[in-house]
């Protein structure tokens, strides 16, 4: 009984990886210390900015206004490398998470082939796929394990494609 939840289990996250490493993902990648500084300065600087006057200090406020181009454009190139180290986190959480549940998924599949999960009484008929549904098993009347990952994936899919 606890087989058929755990796969089930198995079968929604992995359905659901890329929404969970969406969610993970923060925790791993924040904004580097450069663009921190860098954002601090350029916030100080657009508050100073603020304060002068552009028709009595002219000069000072073109200089202001030209440090603040500059670090704004060191911003965007360290907020570049930042999106690829980034866009590096964000497939390895995911693929990795992907090979360590369908390795999981193998690994319960070979185990437990020959195993079914539900045997229904001898009042229930699945021809024609009956033989499909308890295949490895030969036992009528059941579901093996192999059928419930393929239906629990395929409804586990079906449910993520929904969630936006």
């Amino acid at each position: 009984m606890y087989l058929m939840f755990v796969i089930s289990l198995l079968c929604l996250l992995l359905a659901f990886c890329a929404k969970i490493t969406k969610i993970l993902l923060p925790f791993f990648c924040s904004d580097s210390s450069e663009v921190k500084e860098i954002k601090n300065k350029v916030s100080d600087l657009r508050a100073d900015l603020a304060k002068i006057s552009m028709r009595d200090e002219y000069i000072k406020y073109v200089k202001c206004e030209r440090n603040i181009v500059a670090l704004e454009t060191a911003l965007n190139e360290a907020k570049g490398r930042d999106n690829m180290k980034r866009v590096a986190y964000e497939y390895g959480l995911h693929y990795c998470g992907m090979a360590v549940l369908a390795l999981i998924m193998m690994y319960i599949s070979f185990s437990y082939r020959n195993t079914t999960i539900i045997v229904f009484g001898n009042n229930f008929n699945f021809e024609p796929f009956g033989g499909l549904i308890s295949f490895p098993t030969q036992v009528p009347n059941s579901i093996s394990v192999m059928s419930w990952i393929v239906v629990n994936n395929l409804v586990a899919r079906t449910l993520a494609g929904y969630v936006k």
